[in-house]
């Protein structure tokens, strides 16, 4: 495993078909983001109140969310509640960086958009791979630290091809804290911590999350003792993952509208939260109390697991992302990273069920908003 833009890099197997009690979590992080910060108040979350069937406010689902507000999202970038807004039409200039086109990331006009004529592709091809083994095709953006977040994007794959290493992220920290993104590295609760919003091989989501209570790959309990039940025999610490059981793959050459909301916890407690919706149903809940699951390893299994080696299911716990007050949501990146080898991996995986797989890896992004408040897919 290698961390982005280093040449240090890690024995562990990067992608396994299921964790096993013996075995190390199958996804992996890479790569150092450095951020830039803006600087804002932070206190303790209280959350908001969802429909824990729905995934809307208790209120008119519609009605509460800003795209009800806003239909088409005319003026949903001058509501108080929204951080960031890009529908493309404008091209580059609402992002911290790039603040222009890349090698690997590009503005578009033409039908292809999910609403107007503009949209962000991402695109990195195999070609690429060969000439650099680790490719971030990414633009990132901050914003004033704030206790909640959402995250809506809309996103289509039109080639059948291997997805990325890792995807986007929503970094979290104090005044000044850039390290988000460090693989194998537990973050300092006063500092800060991140999560990434990955997708399988198999076209479905998972958060894979870095805070300083995660847990180790070494041991089936996630301490990292020496000598431990199913001891791997090295340490290490990559991204802690919660993939929801029994989802839909996503439709290939389709857009899709994701929206994630992430509350931190009141310090030191373990009142944190991360939730995410497709097309405005929700997909995944983590929050004080639920669902009920298994750890191991480092690998939360809604409703238990099969291994030899899982426990009961119990109610999650919730998270304890922070320690102090001062470490809050302070920016998003847009990222599709690419590494040689598990690219490599993924595309023999997808070509031995018979499919033909294209050279060219692109993603198609459109109708991005960051808000402090539920904001819900676009309304026509």
């Amino acid at each position: 495993m290698c961390k982005k833009n280093a040449l240090v890099c890690f024995p562990i197997a990067i992608l396994a078909a299921v964790i096993q009690p013996g075995c190390s979590n199958p996804n992996t992080d890479t790569g150092s983001d450095t951020n830039r910060d803006t600087a804002g108040d932070s206190a303790s979350n209280t959350g908001t109140d969802f429909d824990t069937e729905t995934g809307a406010d208790s209120e008119s689902a519609t009605e509460s969310t800003l795209s009800g507000q806003y239909p088409g999202d005319v003026n949903i970038e001058n509501d108080p509640a929204v951080l960031f807004h890009d529908d493309f039409e404008a091209g580059w200039g609402r992002w911290d960086a790039p603040l222009s086109d890349t090698p690997y990331l590009s503005m578009q006009t033409g039908s292809a958009a999910h609403s107007g004529t503009g949209y962000l592709q991402s695109r990195v091809t195999t070609a690429d791979l060969e000439t650099t083994e680790y490719i971030s095709s990414s633009s990132r953006v901050a914003f004033a630290r704030q206790d909640e977040i959402f995250w809506r994007f809309y996103a289509r794959m039109p080639e059948v091809a291997p997805n990325p290493h890792h995807w986007v992220r929503v970094s979290a920290g104090s005044d000044g804290w850039e390290s988000s993104g460090l693989a194998n590295t537990v973050p300092q609760g006063d500092e800060g911590f991140w999560f990434d919003f990955d997708i399988s091989n198999d076209d479905v989501f998972n958060f894979y999350v870095y805070w300083h209570e995660m847990r180790s790959g070494r041991c089936n309990d996630g301490s990292a003792t020496p000598g431990c039940e199913g001891d791997q025999g090295t340490t290490y610490y990559y991204g802690n993952m919660f993939r929801p059981p029994e989802q839909q793959s996503y439709p290939r050459d389709t857009w899709f509208c994701i929206e994630m909301r992430a509350g931190a916890n009141a310090p030191s407690q373990h009142t944190g939260e991360l939730t995410f919706w497709i097309d405005d149903q929700l997909v995944g809940d983590y929050r004080p109390g639920y669902p009920n699951g298994t750890w191991l390893r480092d690998s939360f299994h809604t409703d238990g697991c099969e291994f030899s080696a899982c426990t009961e299911p119990l109610p999650f716990e919730g998270f304890n992302f922070r320690t102090s007050a001062d470490v809050g949501f302070k920016s998003v990146i847009l990222d599709a990273y690419y590494e040689r080898g598990s690219n490599a991996t993924r595309r023999a995986e997808l070509e031995s069920r018979g499919l033909t797989v294209s050279d060219n890896q692109i993603i198609y992004y459109d109708d991005i908003v960051v808000a402090t408040k539920r904001i819900g897919c676009r309304v026509p």
